[in-house]
């Protein structure tokens, strides 16, 4: 084969990837500019997008594929920490095919798909990064109690207007995630299949996703060696921990006793090195129930018990 006839066959195969995948993706009228995109997650019509897209709660509007006419859908439940919201439609649809848990490679290429209007766009580009960042909620950067996605992926693919919501896939038309540009910090932000699926379950069972809270700010600071020698067990030799920097008044956090200059170093014996590893800790299991925090109090060990609650 030559190299024209090679090339013309990666394109052919990518055409086709779009085409597979159109079948789920749908145009989201949810907002006064420029409509958006979404998924078909499931046969039974339910579909994801970004949350951010959502402004409107009632009077949301899904075209379909091949449909000449948008179809009323409702608002299933919305997730802004993850940037996603599920909507249904009542119709029978065409799931999109997910690709695989931990089969995203870095160096792949992948296609971003939306349908903003009445057709299917897409743009081509490299996977560029798996995981390592988190979302920390609009508004409240650095405060635990309000983590987001415990992943993201990462490409070079161009977003148009319109493609937030729509899916990043593989060169066989797989899902490898949703797009979105809604969060402040990262651009060209795609929320992995596998993190989709798990919110999508918790929206269509209860309509919200539960977010234990503590009530503080943090920020991460570097432990003297001298503190961290008074450390033991997993926390031993950690390196930096979380310095409350404020806490809001009736919290958990309040009521359990922490004070500002309290540096967080463990949580039920896990470390706490970073922000994301408190917010990773602090998921729906941890409200109500009593959590030991480790820290560093006068450049003391010290324990105290605290009990999340939801977030408000």
């Amino acid at each position: 084969m030559t190299e024209q006839n090679t090339l013309a066959a990666v394109s052919d195969s990518l055409a086709d990837a779009v085409e597979r995948v159109a079948a789920s993706v749908v145009t989201v009228g949810a907002r006064r500019r420029i409509p958006a995109t979404g998924v078909v997650w499931r046969r039974d019509g339910l579909i994801v997008t970004a949350d951010h897209v959502v402004e409107r709660e009632e009077e949301i509007r899904v075209r379909l594929p091949g449909a000449e006419e948008p179809v009323a859908a409702e608002l299933v439940g919305r997730d802004p920490s993850s940037d996603l919201a599920l909507l249904r439609v009542e119709a029978e649809l065409t799931p999109a095919e997910l690709t695989p848990e931990d089969e995203a490679r870095i160096g792949q290429l992948v296609l971003a798909v939306g349908r903003p209007g009445a057709s299917s766009e897409a743009s081509l580009g490299v996977l560029g990064g798996v995981g390592g960042w988190r979302r920390r909620g609009r508004g409240h950067r650095g405060h635990s109690g309000h983590h987001g996605n415990s992943s993201y992926l990462r490409s070079d693919v161009t977003m148009f207007p319109g493609f937030s919501g729509g899916p990043l896939i593989d060169a066989e038309g797989r899902v490898l995630g949703i797009n979105t540009s809604g969060f402040r910090h990262a651009s060209g932000i795609t929320i992995p299949s596998a993190t989709v699926s798990e919110v999508v379950e918790t929206l269509a069972q209860h309509g919200r996703i539960r977010r234990a809270y503590l009530g503080i700010g943090s920020q991460v600071t570097r432990l003297p060696e001298a503190q961290t020698a008074k450390l033991d067990g997993e926390l031993a030799g950690l390196e930096s921990g979380l310095l409350v920097v404020s806490i809001e008044d009736d919290s958990p956090g309040a009521a359990g006793g922490l004070l500002v200059g309290d540096i967080l170093v463990g949580i039920e014996g896990s470390p706490l090195g970073r922000t994301e590893d408190l917010q990773e800790q602090l998921g729906s299991e941890r409200v109500g129930v009593a959590v030991d925090l480790t820290l560093l109090r006068g450049g003391e060990p010290a324990m105290v018990s605290v009990t999340p609650t939801e977030r408000p």
